[in-house]
């Protein structure tokens, strides 16, 4: 038989291909593993399995079972090599099994562009390192050389120095004794001057307790005759400088200023300034201003008048009024409470004042004309106050959106006006798009729909005021949330229909808001407080008579961004409010200026002692408190105190008052008044430490006597309003030290002060001063004067009488 060599290259690579040795392989390694006993049937099974495709890989092994595998290959690959006698074997099949692909070739040729390029990419990279080494190192040369050059440097500058201090020291030796014999001639002469300005303050405060020792024994003579102050015959006015006599003549009224210009010539050209009559307030002498004088006043003055205030002068009539339309630079006027206003009149002053930005007609009585001369001739104006004015209707309003004026209003003033109907109030608001500032006081039957047409057609309002505005809703205050996002001023007073949570829209839709008024708001509670947590510029809060807000809702505002910059802080009233808060206020409002919690009664004086650190705090009310001396003891830590309220405090003793007035020397405002425990003992302490007391009050303080006016007399000279009724032990010996001490007494109250006479009130008014009293002077029945020298020894009672009594009684 011939070899398997011998066979054609086609045929055996047929063999090769389909792979029949390992398929011989496979049935031989299977008959000597299973051993069966019909070898022929076995041999057609397994090329049956092969043939459906049961053996995909074939290998040595594939056609023998799991139990019958023997351990290792039975037939090793040379014997089947030299059964089918093939020496290319292994040739043909890598040619045949082993041939790559073109894919294969593919990935060939990349994997070895891939190691081309990273053996070149190393190549670079070596490159890169050792110039970059290259590059470290010179740059660390370059360091040291730096370094060096530095240090050289350094050496040199220290060299330089060390030889400029030893000559330095070397100079300062040698200079020793010189400034040593200096110094103690300074030394010297500051001991002198610090010794004489001692010596001179001790004499200064002798000579001033020897003076007030003088004036108050002369204060307690039995002697009536007053001291006067000799006349000297200078005119010091006409040396002082132009602005500084200015200034003198500007405090004085109108009257005083013409009697002024009589004195003589020089007083009649500084009178005449026209820097002086730019402003003209006639309101001081309302009871004698007459129709002559404001005629002469506005056609002399016509030229630079620019303000001109007839408030409350009743006595001046139309025929005067018409001169006003001849100062052509007038821009302020206010005519409020006088009665003859008729559109006459307003229209001469609107044709001849066309610069007009300020009118002010409130609580005049005035029809509808009036608002038509307004809508056509007043086309600058920005201010008009109508308040109070109910004579004119809802037909007048018209003419507030259909005429040529009134549109560039800022500001409007409509308080009391009632009649204003619903489609009034739109009126206004179609005809002002340009108001600022909007005041609706004392408008009781005003509903959510009118204030809804000023939200809706005024976007631009800043302010808004609804006091008394009892019929207003929570749904007027939601309009007003969700259409005035740049309001700064919110005032409402009176309202018991609002709530909590229509004041917390509020806070939420007005993020601008700077001065917050919500006064005698009883359903206002903790809640509506929480829209104002996020609130930045709130400088003034005034929740006065909301007694259902607590601790919990003042913390709101005062943890808030706003806190520190609250300047004014208003809890009277406020019940539930106590020591809590005075400690966040404390902690937090440190520019806080005016506080009141008036009738707080859980402010104790733990709480007070925190606002006596306060150093920004200036008013400070805790009338009605359970204050006692320890509290009034730490505010005398804060010495900026100007205004202090501690009416009926009853704790309050003397001692107190001497430890707070001990150290308040600027205090300008007292109320002790109703503060039982205080006598004499603490007024003393308080005129001698609070010289530039301007208003005391201490009515109700039953211990006091003439003893504390004196006092009060002897040391407070500024003092322009005094309070002490309802003492039972005063006498006109009081009165007395007040006509000689408080030459600047301006009003004192007097009522229920049964010891003082009407004689003792009648002096004390001759001086200038409004007193008030309980005395009734019908019922007096008459009597002799008596002589000015005997009214101290002798009181006037009920049965004397102020009256000559007539020769027929």
């Amino acid at each position: 038989m011939a070899t398997f060599n011998d066979i054609q290259p086609q045929l055996k690579a047929y063999l090769l291909k389909h792979r029949l040795p390992d398929l011989f392989e496979c049935i031989f390694t299977a008959l000597a593993a299973s051993k069966p006993t019909d070898p022929n049937k076995f041999i057609l099974d397994k090329l049956k399995e092969y043939q459906e495709g049961k053996h995909f890989d074939l290998s040595w092994d594939s056609f023998v079972s799991r139990k019958d595998l023997p351990p290792k290959r039975v037939f090793k690959r040379t014997f089947i090599e030299n059964f089918f006698t093939l020496e290319d074997l292994a040739e043909l099949r890598y040619y045949f099994y082993f041939q790559p692909s073109e894919e294969q070739k593919r990935l060939a040729a990349q994997a070895y562009n891939d190691s081309l390029i990273k053996k070149h990419f190393k190549a670079w990279l070596g490159f890169y390192n050792r110039k970059k080494e290259k590059c470290r190192k010179a740059e660390e040369e370059w360091q040291r050389s730096v370094q060096f050059h530095k240090h050289k440097l350094t050496v040199r500058t220290f060299q330089e120095w060390y030889a400029w201090k030893c000559e330095r020291y070397r100079s300062q030796q040698e200079a020793a004794p010189i400034l040593a014999d200096k110094m103690r001639r300074i030394c010297l002469q500051n001991a002198i001057y610090t010794t004489f300005r001692a010596w001179q303050q001790v004499t200064k405060h002798a000579s001033d307790t020897n003076k007030w020792f003088k004036k108050y024994e002369i204060l307690n003579s039995d002697d009536e005759d007053e001291v006067k102050d000799k006349a000297v015959g200078q005119d010091f006015i006409s040396k002082l400088p132009h602005k500084a006599s200015n200034r003198i003549f500007s405090f004085l009224d109108v009257l005083d200023r013409l009697t002024c210009s009589l004195v003589c010539r020089s007083w009649k050209i500084m009178v005449q300034d026209r820097s002086l009559w730019t402003q003209i307030d006639l309101q001081r002498i309302k009871d004698r201003t007459t129709d002559r004088l404001v005629a002469n006043l506005a056609h002399k003055f016509r030229s630079f008048l620019c303000n001109l205030n007839l408030r409350d002068c009743v006595r001046v009539t139309s025929s005067s009024l018409r001169y006003i339309g001849e100062c052509r630079n007038l821009q302020e006027l206010s005519l409020s409470g006088i009665k003859q206003i008729n559109a006459d009149v307003v229209n001469d002053i609107g044709l001849g004042c066309k610069n007009l930005l300020y009118l002010n007609i409130a609580k005049c009585y005035f029809d509808d004309g009036v608002l038509r001369v307004l809508a056509r001739h007043y086309v600058n104006i920005q201010y008009l106050s109508l308040a109070g004015c109910t004579g004119f209707s809802t037909a007048g309003v018209y003419y507030f959106m259909v005429g040529q004026g009134l549109h560039k209003l800022s500001h409007l003033d409509i308080s009391g006006c009632s009649q204003i109907t619903h489609e009034g109030m739109r009126y206004i608001a179609r005809g002002c798009p340009l108001l600022h500032s909007l005041v609706l006081n004392k408008l009781a039957r005003m509903k959510d729909e009118s204030l809804y047409f000023f939200t809706k057609y005024c976007p631009n309002l800043r302010a808004l005021h609804l006091r008394h505005a009892s019929s207003l809703t929570d749904t007027a205050f939601m309009h007003i949330a969700e259409n005035l996002p740049r309001l700064k001023t919110l005032c409402v007073e009176g309202n018991h229909n609002i709530t909590g949570a229509s004041i917390k829209m509020v806070g939420r839709g007005c993020p601008d808001l700077v001065h917050l008024f919500i006064i005698d708001c009883i359903q206002m509670c903790d809640t509506g407080l929480k829209g104002f947590s996020g609130t930045r510029g709130l400088r003034v809060v005034n929740l006065g008579d909301c007694i259902r807000i607590s601790d919990h809702g003042v913390r709101n505002i005062v943890d808030g961004p706003s806190g520190p910059h609250i300047r004014e802080l208003n809890l009277t009233n406020c019940l539930r409010v106590g020591d809590t808060t005075l400690f966040r206020i404390a902690q937090r409002c440190q520019n806080l200026a005016y506080v009141s919690f008036c009738y707080s009664e859980f402010v104790t004086d733990a709480g007070v002692e925190l606002l006596g650190n306060m150093q920004a705090l200036r008013s400070l009310d805790l009338s009605g408190c359970a204050v006692g001396d320890a509290g009034l003891a730490s505010l005398g830590n804060n010495p900026n105190f100007r205004n202090i309220s501690l009416s009926e405090c009853n704790q309050i003793t003397d001692v107190g008052i001497q430890k707070m007035c001990s150290r308040l020397l600027l205090l300008e405002t007292l109320d002790i008044s109703y503060c039982v425990n205080v006598t004499d003992y603490a007024t003393k302490f308080l005129a001698f430490s609070c010289r530039e007391l301007v208003r005391l009050n201490i009515a109700g303080c039953t211990q006091l006597t003439d003893t504390s006016v004196s006092y009060i007399s002897g040391g407070c000279h500024y003092l322009s309003h005094l309070n002490m009724s309802n003492i039972t032990n005063m006498t006109d010996k009081a009165l007395r030290f007040l006509r000689r001490g408080c030459k600047l007494l301006q009003r004192l109250n007097v009522t229920i002060c049964p010891n003082i006479t009407y004689g003792a009130i009648q002096r004390v008014e001759t001086g200038g001063c409004v007193v008030s009293h309980s005395i009734d002077v019908k019922e007096m029945k008459l009597g002799p004067i008596l002589p000015l020298s005997q009214t101290h020894k002798r009181p006037m009672s009920v049965g004397y009488s102020i009256f000559p009594i007539p020769n027929h009684a």
